[in-house]
């Protein structure tokens, strides 16, 4: 959306660079957060600035509420604020009773509580500037039916589809409207480390373990960066004006919801 500024949490790579490249060809100047990767993040900016878009780097902890209240910052430099991602996210794959505290703990610091403070500082932002917006939270298909050894993960992503559905609720009368979206299986560095993961619980061989995931997708392929690009685009456009407080998975029918 030209002279509006959108921020994307956790864009150095994968999902989350999807998403800032699909906003970019929107007309939409982004601030590209990054946590530790700032190479990574350089890219995402240049490919931004290629699809016609200004962007500005912002490292930091999503965990840290203090990271979300300079993303706000920034994106005021850009514009006004009118589209917030929480994109930034971990994954553990374990039993449930093989998941160590410090993993679930780190999870829900940032799966949960980092959307929690994204949240808050892009509704703050909007409502003092009196000017609607759109917040979108990425959870995961694991957000609405649950697999196995991503219980803990799942429970953190659950509580997305929680708060998203709260946040919808409450912000709406300001003009905010707050959705989620499910991504299935993408081949990004988190899902090759879970993929290792199970090949060590299961003892299966990483192909045969990849194929059986493929093999639950009806429409035979798994999720990109750009198809999740895609879905945020259209939900913060025009076209999704009239949609608030939903989960929404494109996962290509692996999870039905």
């Amino acid at each position: 959306m030209s002279g509006h500024s959108a921020v994307v949490t956790g864009a150095s790579k994968g999902i989350g660079r999807g998403i800032a490249i699909a906003l970019a060809r929107d007309g939409w100047d982004v601030v590209v957060n990054f946590s530790t990767n700032e190479g990574a993040a350089k890219e995402t900016a240049e490919a931004v600035v290629d699809a016609g878009a200004r962007a500005l780097l912002v490292g930091g902890d999503v965990t840290d509420p203090e990271t979300s209240t300079r993303l706000a910052a920034a994106a005021s430099e850009l514009g006004p604020l009118g589209a917030w991602v929480n994109n930034a996210g971990v994954s553990v794959l374990a039993p449930i009773v093989e998941t160590p505290v410090q993993d679930m703990e780190r999870m829900l610091a940032v799966n949960y509580m980092g959307t929690f403070h994204g949240v808050q500082a892009a509704a703050r932002t909007m409502i003092a500037a009196g000017t609607p917006g759109r917040i979108v939270n990425v959870a995961s298909e694991a957000a609405v039916l649950t697999f196995r050894y991503l219980g803990a993960y799942a429970a953190s992503k659950f509580a997305v589809v929680g708060l998203t559905q709260a946040a919808a609720l409450e912000l709406g009368q300001h003009g905010i409207s707050v959705n989620a979206v499910g991504p299935g299986t993408t081949e990004t560095d988190m899902v090759f480390a879970e993929r290792s993961s199970e090949v060590s619980i299961t003892g299966d061989e990483a192909d045969s373990v990849r194929a059986s995931y493929l093999a639950n997708i009806p429409l035979g392929r798994f999720c990109t960066p750009e198809d999740t690009g895609a879905l945020v685009a259209w939900l913060v456009s025009p076209a999704a004006g009239y949609v608030t407080g939903q989960i929404i998975c494109n996962n290509g029918g692996s999870v039905l919801h």
